[in-house]
């Protein structure tokens, strides 16, 4: 497995090749940001030298629209990234929570006549840009980060015909460092949150809350907690079977004289689709650094409050999701766009 603190290859600086005085350089100016959303600094330094002022922050921005309006769309060029792990990707295929890619790089020298190699010259980037059509791979649409372009519709097919006539697999990865590496960066960026981390799958099993019996459970509890959350017995009996979602005051309460917590409602899976999109991913991080937990964990967070907001606000009707978010950020005085 390669070095994780090291991107150059997946930015077209091929490791084999980056020796001399320069290497240190080099090899700075390839570190990704790890601002969310934001470009990578080799990029903007590649940008630069090509004259190429339509990648800088406020043109991407006008290109794409603020963040919370992002939608991946088959022939975007995007930046993924998945904790110290990035890459340019290429979309040709997108579902409702993962989408179909093959990566990219600006590596360009010694490609030769690979048949996988699809070298595209009219990119926003101002430098030619290798497209390794043997190496599609299916990711969760969560891991993209950063719109950078829009390839023309020729082009795209173009490359979707390559991949369908390029040998995949091992074969294509043999005796190649690039390939080799971005294989590699591909499988980190697929991983399933469990198998990402199978030691705090299983924590989270075992430490999975006990819920409420309510056969067991006496009346003077039953009062204490409806008075000291300042609710009536049927909203507490409605927490107890998980008919209604309980606030993170309640859940407390309820620990502390029950014992166990209500029963847990399982989320509506459009709001689960829906915060997986890379136009929240930046609600996502800064849930994320303010609790100290991961991504995923704070995602499952976001959902369960923007759902419980929802739930005192529209009963049971299916509310649109983008705007419950948004309302959720503002309340909590969040811009989803930064």
């Amino acid at each position: 497995m390669t070095g994780r603190s090291d991107d150059r290859s997946r930015f077209g600086v091929n490791p084999s090749a980056a020796t001399g005085p320069h290497l240190a350089e080099e090899k700075e100016a390839a570190v990704m940001s790890t601002e969310s959303g934001a470009v990578p600094q080799r990029l903007l330094d590649l940008a630069k030298q090509a004259a190429a002022p339509q990648l800088t922050e406020s043109a991407l921005d006008k290109e794409f629209g603020p963040r919370s309006s992002w939608v991946p769309a088959v022939g975007q060029l995007w930046r993924a990234v998945r904790e110290d792990v990035s890459a340019l990707v290429v979309v040709l295929a997108v579902d409702a929570d993962s989408v179909l890619v093959v990566p990219a790089t600006v590596e360009t020298q010694g490609l030769g006549t690979e048949s996988d190699a699809v070298v595209l010259s009219d990119t926003v980037l101002g430098v030619p840009v290798t497209v390794w059509a043997g190496l599609r791979r299916s990711l969760p649409v969560n891991v993209l980060d950063r719109p950078i372009d829009h390839l023309d519709a020729d082009v795209v097919s173009g490359i979707a015909q390559s991949v369908s006539t390029a040998v995949t697999g091992s074969a294509a990865l043999r005796g190649d460092e690039v390939r080799a590496e971005l294989a590699d960066d591909l499988d980190l960026l697929a991983e399933s949150s469990a198998d990402a981390d199978p030691a705090a799958s299983a924590e989270a099993s075992a430490d999975a809350p006990t819920e409420i019996d309510l056969a067991a459970v006496e009346p003077d509890d039953l009062n204490a907690v409806a008075s000291r959350l300042g609710i009536g017995l049927p909203v507490v009996f409605e927490l107890i079977d998980g008919k209604r979602p309980a606030t993170p005051e309640q859940a407390r309460v309820f620990k502390e004289v029950f014992g166990g917590l209500p029963a847990a409602e399982p989320l509506p899976i459009g709001l689960v689709l829906e915060l997986r999109q890379p136009r929240w991913r930046g609600l996502a991080r800064k849930r994320s650094d303010r609790d100290q937990i991961s991504e995923d964990a704070a995602r499952d967070a976001l959902a369960q409050d923007v759902f419980t907001l929802a739930a005192r606000q529209t009963g049971e009707k299916e509310p649109y999701w983008p705007d419950r978010i948004r309302r959720w950020a503002e309340g909590h005085g969040l811009d989803p766009d930064a």
